[in-house]
């Protein structure tokens, strides 16, 4: 019956020891891993070198950005129209999409995966590039006083309602993603 009185008060020391270990700095957890018996320093060299170790043979891959839409076609051999045929987009969506002149959370998710397959990289690179700032057109020259200003983002479907170059075919087509859309 001791030895069950003994035991309790062991289990009741140590679950109040550990209720409040979450309350312990550092320094006082080493302290009591001291005064069990562990070797500290040691342990803490251990797991600094598995670490070293884990990091050395897993590499965090360095973070893959897209340059353009229109850099990655070109490498591919693809140029605008040919880009926009395989998407089923038009050359002036392509063109929006690539200056990022398209609000991101207007684009849907099966134009990413479209450019996606096209490109042949993945869908979450697409949607990182296109919410990056828009940029004014890269081969534009300017003669003008002022600095040039870049276009105000546009809703997807509106710039694809104002494309007089898109077919009536692909516009319905691109018009009826709208419908699958979450409310914005």
């Amino acid at each position: 019956m001791a030895e069950n009185n003994n035991a309790e008060k062991m289990f009741d020391t140590l679950t109040t020891w550990m209720d409040s270990a979450d309350a312990m700095n550092l320094t006082q957890l080493r302290q009591v891993r001291r005064a069990m018996g562990d070797d500290v320093e040691k342990s803490e060299r251990g797991f600094l070198a598995d670490l070293a170790k884990l990091k050395a043979e897993n590499p965090i891959p360095e973070v893959q950005r897209i340059e353009g839409l229109l850099v990655i076609a070109k490498r591919l051999g693809l140029d605008v129209a040919g880009l926009a045929n395989q998407t089923g987009l038009s050359v002036v969506l392509i063109t929006k999409l690539d200056r990022r002149l398209i609000r991101p959370l207007s684009v849907p998710q099966r134009v990413c995966r479209l450019l996606a397959e096209a490109l042949n990289t993945a869908v979450e690179l697409i949607v990182e590039y296109l919410q990056q700032s828009p940029m004014l057109a890269t081969e534009a020259s300017f003669r003008a006083k002022e600095n040039p200003r870049i276009q105000e983002q546009q809703d997807f479907f509106e710039a694809v309602r104002s494309d007089r170059s898109v077919s009536e075919e692909r516009r319905s087509a691109l018009l009826a993603l709208e419908e699958q859309q979450p409310p914005r």
